[in-house]
């Protein structure tokens, strides 16, 4: 799929929402209420040209859905399909925060939200030149700290 795009690494970062109401079926259910969710993160800004974020939601079955690609450093983004009459998403690189709005969220919308990262390829992967399995000196794993996490508001 499109959204997908051209990918390096996709780091996936989870919280488990938690409410201050005593059941997911507490939550309104009326038109025009906005839930909102914020995804704080740290370790590189949002609007930083090599990374590319994701919303991902996991039901209590188990699905995984898509929801939301946001490329801040353009403003660009794509929301799936089937949420695109009542999703929102947006960024605040003040704050280097990730937000998600639901309008007017129901029982069908109980699930774990997430948001991820994708590393975008910068130019042509380049091959290791050497015999397979020989080590170079110096040679090891690259890796970076990015962290995240949501926070629900709207409750």
């Amino acid at each position: 799929p499109i959204w997908w795009g051209v990918l390096i690494t996709l780091v996936w970062f989870w919280a488990q929402l938690s409410s201050t109401q005593s059941s997911p079926q507490a939550a309104p259910s009326v038109p025009g209420y906005l839930l909102t969710l914020t995804c704080h993160i740290s370790g590189v800004p949002i609007n930083n040209s090599s990374y590319a974020w994701d919303w991902i939601r996991q039901t209590p079955g188990k699905h995984l859905q898509h929801i939301a690609l946001l490329y801040p450093f353009t403003g660009l983004q794509h929301i799936a399909s089937s949420f695109q009459t009542r999703v929102t998403s947006s960024a605040d690189p003040s704050r280097n925060q990730l937000l998600l709005a639901v309008l007017s969220p129901s029982a069908a919308d109980t699930a774990t939200y997430f948001c991820s990262t994708r590393e975008l390829e910068k130019g042509p992967v380049l091959e290791r030149q050497g015999r397979p399995g020989q080590k170079r000196k110096g040679e090891g794993v690259k890796s970076s700290q990015v962290c995240c996490g949501c926070l629900q508001e709207g409750f």
